[in-house]
């Protein structure tokens, strides 16, 4: 087994949001030459070679790994802290099974603003989505909190490229962090 263990050392309240509290971890060893494999498996993970960690989200969590440690911010409470962190053993120690079978990407990734995903939208602000405008769901979007399928003006008829090409970065599950 690659990772033996996840050792949670504190809980805050989370610095964002104070409904939700944060997490620091401890790790058995260094996990930094996982970080380009991670970076492959999880196409919306930012690795930052330079900085040396990997961060990416988990629904409305994120998830910033170190070298020997990992940080969790916006858990609900202590429960989801230790099943992060349970799915985080997992996870690190899959993707190293699989070494053999991804191809690593040392690339760091630059992810759709929401500006960029606003250029695809119908620019109406309808509200029909329940946002007050488009740029308010493009930003929602970007932070994994809507599906693109809420704008119902993207399936009318002179749509389709922009639906398909936020529909790609829905399928590649681009939840990014903003």
């Amino acid at each position: 087994m690659y990772l033996e263990s996840i050792d949670l050392s504190f809980i805050q309240p989370c610095t964002t949001d104070s409904k939700r509290i944060r997490i620091r971890s401890n790790l058995n060893k260094n996990i930094s030459d996982i970080f380009p494999y991670l970076n492959s498996y999880i196409k919306t993970g930012i690795y930052n070679k330079r900085a040396n960690n990997f961060v990416f989200n988990k629904e409305h969590i994120i998830i910033t790994m170190f070298e020997n440690r990992i940080n969790v911010a916006k858990l609900l409470n202590e429960t989801e802290a230790f099943e992060i962190l349970d799915y985080l053993k997992d996870l690190i120690n899959e993707v190293d099974e699989n070494r053999d079978k991804i191809i690593p990407n040392y690339e760091t990734r630059k992810l759709p603003s929401p500006i960029e995903i606003y250029t695809y939208l119908p620019k109406l602000n309808c509200k029909k989505c329940g946002c007050e405008t488009c740029l308010a769901f493009a930003t929602k979007f970007v932070k994994g909190e809507i599906s693109i399928n809420k704008c119902l003006h993207l399936k009318e008829e002179g749509n389709e490229k922009n639906l398909e090409k936020l529909k790609t970065y829905e399928e590649l599950g681009i939840n990014f962090i903003a």
